[in-house]
């Protein structure tokens, strides 16, 4: 019988133990989350404005080596 409850002891020790173990990895994901997806939007926004100033020196770049062509005007 002392066998039966050591062991019955031992598995809700061992249960309790990975419930608790489990609590604290989600705990520590929701904190991560804090600093992870910040992080992450900032990253974004400078690669964002990175891309603004390229485009925008693609567009003149552009512009310069394709003029528009000029009109002729044609008399009847």
């Amino acid at each position: 019988m002392i066998i039966f409850r050591t062991v019955k002891s031992l598995l809700t020790i061992i249960a309790g133990g990975a419930v608790f173990a489990g609590l604290v990895a989600l705990v520590a994901a929701a904190v991560l989350v804090l600093f992870v997806i910040p992080g992450g939007l900032g990253i974004l926004t400078i690669e964002f404005e990175r891309l603004k100033r390229w485009l925008r020196r693609m567009s003149r770049w552009l512009i310069k080596a394709n003029p528009e062509p000029k009109q002729e005007t044609r008399s009847c």
